[in-house]
């Protein structure tokens, strides 16, 4: 059995059993994607895939005091690995700060809306400022710190334990750290954050990069709007990676569109561009199932494969708390 499984077995075990009398809140998603994929110098290819999500959550509390766990498990249709832990973590504190402690994902420093299928031409690097962001594997751990110095103002501070990637030593005591602060107001709020990431190979040398993201979201006429950026810069290969993305969600439908440039100190310096757009539909009027349909479009330069169209016939999805 998967390693993961068995950590996360063992967390929820003996978180879960703390516990016994709080009351458990259960909760599947299904999403099913049927997509057709086309680039420069492929074919069309065609590929179904999905997973069924199951969701286990609790939370006890004492005055503002609070301790909460969680732990998700998603059944996938394809890949090699067929189960797949997703969030499992213990969070405890109060309304002003508090720890959260597993397997999980920090706040988005680069959101994309409605990104139901977003597809990018030739292998050129988009940073989405997500290094630390989390879901580590299994050679490494997390911890967040969230601070609410007021209604308007949030700090949180994210770590990665270990390394993270089965190529490094596995021994780095702290191999990534995140810092970002949130200010936000009625319908509009700004993010900054910077990450830097710092481990060893087990073949030598080391991973040394640090990134920076500033990111708004404002609602416009009952849309909702993201405008992001982001910066990347490797130590050891001298590569710098820019990234800009913009998006809106309107009620069923979502657009976007995603820019990245490479400088690299040798070779070419590739740039790409994406634009996306999704609609969902309501399936059977029932509540909580949808079906949208998607495409994605992108172009690149200064690589051989440089345009990709893709396309989602119908992505599925129903969310059911138990």
């Amino acid at each position: 059995m998967n390693k993961s499984i068995l950590l996360t077995s063992a967390i929820l075990g003996c978180t879960l059993s703390s516990f016994a009398q709080a009351q458990l809140s259960f909760d599947a998603n299904l999403e099913l994607d049927t997509d057709a994929v086309d680039t420069a110098t492929t074919s069309t290819t065609y590929d179904q895939n999905g997973f069924v999500e199951l969701n286990v959550a609790s939370k006890r509390e004492n005055g503002d005091y609070f301790v909460a766990a969680k732990g998700g498990v998603r059944l996938t249709t394809d890949g090699d690995d067929k189960v797949v832990v997703r969030d499992a973590y213990i969070q405890l504190g109060n309304s002003s700060w508090d720890a959260q402690i597993g397997r999980f994902e920090a706040i988005n420093l680069f959101p994309l809306g409605k990104d139901t299928l977003v597809a990018h031409a030739g292998g050129v690097s988009v940073y989405e400022a997500n290094k630390v962001r989390g879901f580590a594997g299994d050679d490494g751990g997390q911890i967040a710190l969230h601070f609410k110095a007021s209604d308007r103002l949030k700090f949180e501070l994210d770590t990665i334990f270990g390394d993270d990637d089965t190529a490094g030593d596995n021994g780095t005591a702290i191999s990534g750290y995140r810092p970002s602060v949130t200010w936000s107001t009625d319908g509009f709020s700004l993010t900054a954050g910077f990450e830097s990431v710092k481990y060893d190979l087990t073949a030598g040398g080391n991973v040394d990069q640090t990134g920076y993201a500033l990111t708004a979201n404002f609602d416009l006429s009952g849309a909702n709007v993201n405008i992001s950026a982001s910066r990347l810069e490797d130590d050891n290969s001298d590569q710098k990676v820019n990234s800009y993305a913009a998006n809106v969600t309107y009620g069923n439908f979502g657009a976007g569109v995603v820019r990245s440039d490479e400088d690299n100190a040798t070779g070419p310096d590739p740039d790409v561009t994406t634009t996306y757009v999704a609609y969902s539909v309501p399936l059977f009027g029932i509540q909580e199932a949808t079906v949208t349909f998607a495409g994605s479009y992108s172009s690149a330069s200064n690589v051989v494969d440089d345009e990709t169209t893709a396309a989602r016939y119908g992505s599925i999805t129903h969310s059911k708390p138990a």
